[in-house]
């Protein structure tokens, strides 16, 4: 007996092709239903809504594939759970790859928001605080010097 969130045996996606396919649509749908950004507009006097691109994303691939009733879940897909997928594993990267294109390229030109990008795809820059400590350490010596060379 299947219950809610139990994967059937055999696969919903019968192909990669398919799958690929099924991504080509979700990014058709949204281009077509951007999400709205609601600001109040102080020369209009009123509040203006603003339609905003939507980046691809593994989540809202999966929910779309869902509400289409395609599929409930891709872990299985691309985590080649049980070695059963792994003819899926160029579709996977080929889709991550153009996720990854999409945010990196829309942030860089202003569409996304780029902390929010750089941090979903790592690309944070870490400092490391045990330069900068070493350095506060060596202004401190050399200030320390200086200080004993003047008296």
């Amino acid at each position: 007996m299947q219950g809610g969130n139990e994967m059937p045996t055999q696969k919903n996606v019968k192909t990669p092709e398919l799958l690929y396919e099924y991504f080509e649509k979700y990014k058709k749908y949204c281009k077509k239903n951007p999400k709205q950004q609601n600001y109040w507009n102080s020369k209009a006097g009123k509040q203006v809504s603003v339609d905003r691109e939507v980046p691809y994303t593994w989540s809202g691939f999966e929910i779309w594939l869902r509400k289409n009733g395609i599929l409930a879940k891709l872990d299985d897909y691309k985590a080649d759970k049980g070695n059963r997928y792994s003819k899926y594993a160029d579709i996977i990267r080929a889709i991550n790859s153009e996720i990854y294109e999409d945010k990196i390229t829309g942030a860089m030109v202003g569409i996304y928001q780029h902390n929010i990008v750089a941090r979903e795809l790592g690309l944070i820059d870490k400092k490391d605080m045990r330069t900068q400590y070493e350095l506060s350490e060596q202004r401190k010596k050399d200030i320390q010097g200086f200080i004993e060379d003047l008296s």
